[in-house]
């Protein structure tokens, strides 16, 4: 299965409002905010066309609650599966836009992660230009989605350690994705 990349298309965001809009009024009062990460929220990157989106969270204590109102618009709570701190959920049906729902706690090594990617990213252009160009490299050359993500980890641990991250944070992520 090779891994599909595609230039920069502005309706992403367009997309991810409307996703957004659906999901944030059922639990505006539980969460901080919904907020666009990973590559589709980046101007000019290229990227596999599905949204990655948080829900922001001040702690997991509303966990049941969120999954449940999140239940009545036909999103299933998955676990974490294997990465801590992080909640996915996915839909019993499909979406006209793909994208991946994900509930982080605001400051957690998982929040972090997606925001400081997507802020080293925005502010330096050397780095876009090198994570660009190595996602195009690796959806021609990757056979799975899983060697595609893992083979950008390092790079990506790299960007996370200049913005500050600490030794024990990346060695977490580390851990996820290798």
């Amino acid at each position: 299965m090779s891994v599909q990349v595609l230039p920069f298309n502005p309706k992403w965001r367009e997309w991810f409002m409307e996703i957004r809009n659906q999901i944030w009024p059922q639990i505006s009062d539980l969460a901080l905010d919904i907020v666009h990460v990973g590559s589709t929220s980046i101007e000019g990157m290229g990227a596999k066309p599905i949204i990655d989106m948080d829900i922001v969270v001040s702690d997991m204590g509303d966990l049941d609650a969120i999954a449940s109102r999140l239940g009545r618009i036909g999103y299933i709570h998955q676990g974490n599966l294997g990465i801590l701190g992080r909640e996915v959920f996915g839909l019993d049906y499909e979406h006209k836009h793909a994208h991946n729902l994900y509930l982080v706690v605001v400051g957690s090594t998982a929040y972090c992660n997606h925001m400081l990617l997507k802020k080293h990213l925005t502010e330096n252009p050397e780095a876009f230009r090198r994570y660009n160009d190595q996602k195009m490299s690796l959806a021609e050359s990757s056979e799975s989605r899983e060697d595609y993500w893992r083979a950008k980890t390092e790079l990506i641990l790299e960007f996370l350690e200049t913005e500050g991250m600490s030794k024990e944070e990346l060695e977490s992520i580390r851990d996820d994705n290798l």
